[in-house]
């Protein structure tokens, strides 16, 4: 099943095949711990365990062997995977950055609700924005990262019929970015923090009315089997990043550290862009009943018959007014004047808007 699972990066390993076989020949058997996302999620069925399961092992004649671990399976939450690969509990982890941005704002400069709205401005404005968080990561956070790449499209996944932006108001919405919950506020909502695990019981219960995840992620998780309504309103992007124990990192041969960089980028990494251009609209589809749906069990998609919130242009306005007049201020507040100086030089840009604090 994992192979069919992984086809999507087929395309990528294709052409490394030959190079990688002979490349790996001198490479010394290396055995790794990784922690990874929850077991439930597009970045772990489509990206995350196919590449460190089989790719990496293939490419490498078996001389790197993985140990993958979800953080599902390990109890945990999310946050605390930087901390323990920080201590050296696992030689690397995959995780979304969201969850560290509360002691490093910086990390919200990446995906600040509802600032871009399509695959490509996102991988000009990470790109531009990645030495600064790399230093960030690496002075305090205490990792070293290697790479970025987005689940997708963040939208709403309702279990109360709703209608548009308005009618987020008094709803106690999960979110689990700061800069979701500055959005969330904003337009009248209650943020609520909280695992993925935890969403559909929460919504189910009537814990939370709403919850933020990927258009494709949701389905993945199985959101549809209690959430009623998918209101695709983009909230972000949910990057992601590969880090690395500082330690771990030295202690590597260097033809091991120059070939896992290699294929995190070209591989893993470039199979997941692929993931993020073309997921969102099948996580829109199979939720929704719409026929144009191809995604099926081959990507642990299931259809479903959800009820699709249209987007208006009166919706997209007022995205865009509490962004800027919430989202980028509170950012700019939070992550200090240099840091906004910082972001306004590279993402801001790409954008063309500016950060300031009020």
């Amino acid at each position: 099943m994992m192979k069919n699972i992984a086809k999507t990066l087929v395309g990528a390993v294709a052409g490394l095949m030959f190079c990688a076989t002979t490349y790996a020949q001198d490479l010394p058997k290396t055995s790794l711990k990784v922690i990874g996302p929850q077991s439930r999620g597009v970045s772990w069925h489509l990206i995350v365990k196919p590449f460190w399961d089989e790719k990496l092992p293939e490419l490498s004649n078996n001389q790197i062997q993985p140990d993958l671990v979800s953080m599902t399976e390990l109890g945990l939450k999310g946050p605390e995977i930087f901390r323990l690969v920080k201590m050296g509990m696992a030689d690397l982890g995959v995780m979304v950055m969201g969850y560290a941005s509360g002691e490093v704002p910086e990390l919200d400069g990446f995906d600040l609700a509802g600032a871009i709205q399509d695959v490509d401005t996102l991988k000009k404005a990470a790109d531009s924005y990645a030495p600064i968080v790399n230093d960030v990561m690496q002075r305090r956070v205490g990792v070293r990262v290697l790479g970025y790449f987005p689940l997708g499209q963040q939208g709403l996944w309702c279990a109360t019929p709703i209608g548009g932006i308005k009618d987020l108001q008094g709803k106690k919405i999960r979110v689990f970015a700061t800069t979701q919950a500055d959005f969330v506020k904003s337009v009248g909502g209650t943020p609520v923090t909280m695992p993925a695990t935890e969403v559909p019981a929460s919504l189910q219960r009537k814990v939370i009315d709403c919850a933020v995840t990927g258009l494709l992620s949701g389905n993945i998780g199985k959101w549809p089997e209690v959430a009623t309504h998918l209101y695709p309103i983009n909230l972000g992007w949910a990057m992601m990043t590969v880090f690395a124990n500082e330690k771990s990192w030295a202690r590597m041969d260097p033809k091991v550290k120059e070939f896992l960089v290699d294929k995190i980028q070209n591989v893993m990494i470039t199979g997941a862009w692929d993931v993020a251009r073309e997921g969102d609209q099948q996580g829109i589809w199979c939720s929704t009943g719409d026929g144009r749906c191809s995604w099926g069990q081959e990507h642990n998609v299931t259809r479903f018959d959800m009820e699709l919130v249209p987007y208006s242009e009166a919706d997209d306005a007022v995205r865009k007014e509490m962004m800027e007049q919430t989202a980028l201020p509170e950012f700019a507040g939070r992550c200090g004047a240099e840091c906004a100086a910082a972001w306004n030089e590279t993402v801001g840009q790409v954008l063309g808007m500016t950060a300031k604090a009020k």
